[in-house]
């Protein structure tokens, strides 16, 4: 999957509403950290991302969620993701 930059886009705004840091989009960059830059704690990143799972049909996997650390690696954690499974 890769990322549009629709996507890209709304994933920043939802970081920037979850961040307590006075942020604009112009200012996220890739490496732009998920911690110290935007104080987005882990439960906030784990939320969030469940949301995105949720919307993108993905799953990301557990051990790569626990080393996200920037933008960058949470779109590559989405890049990589795998299909959801139907569970019926």
């Amino acid at each position: 999957m890769m990322i549009d930059s629709a996507l890209r886009d709304e994933v920043i705004q939802r970081l920037i509403a979850v961040s307590d840091a006075k942020f604009v989009a112009a200012d996220i960059r890739s490496e732009t950290s998920l911690r110290q830059d935007l104080d987005i704690s882990s439960l906030t990143l784990v939320a969030l991302a469940a949301d995105l799972e949720e919307e993108l049909g993905i799953n990301i996997d557990d051990t790569v969620l626990g080393r996200i650390q920037t933008i960058g690696d949470l779109f590559k954690a989405i890049e990589n993701s795998k299909p959801r499974q139907e569970t019926r």
